[in-house]
């Protein structure tokens, strides 16, 4: 949830994709009351979450504009908080894992 919320964030910044696509969230950096209305909308797949909910790999493909440059996944899964190159195991994980998202 938080690297997709923090792409949407990032493709907003970067203005990407504006209130008009977002229905009128303000996804400025720090914008906490944002985090939690998208929360809400991805748990309900309502509106703009629809889009979140399907992870930031789908929608940097709708987004387009080269926002796939920052949309951090492995084959379609968004990556955890923890940095592999510290964690071997957790690297090779990534690297042959045959799992890929299920939408």
């Amino acid at each position: 949830m938080g690297v997709t919320i923090a792409f949407a964030m990032e493709c907003f910044q970067k203005k990407i994709i504006t209130e008009k696509d977002t229905d009128g969230i303000d996804l400025s950096w720090g914008n906490v009351d944002a985090l939690f209305k998208l929360i809400e909308l991805i748990a309900h797949n309502q509106g703009f979450g629809k889009i979140l909910g399907q992870g930031c790999q789908k929608a940097a493909e709708l987004f387009g504009h080269d926002s796939d440059r920052f949309a951090l996944h492995v084959k379609g899964l968004e990556i955890s908080t923890v940095d592999p190159r510290a964690y071997m195991g957790w690297a090779l994980g990534y690297a042959v894992s045959s799992r890929e998202p299920i939408i």
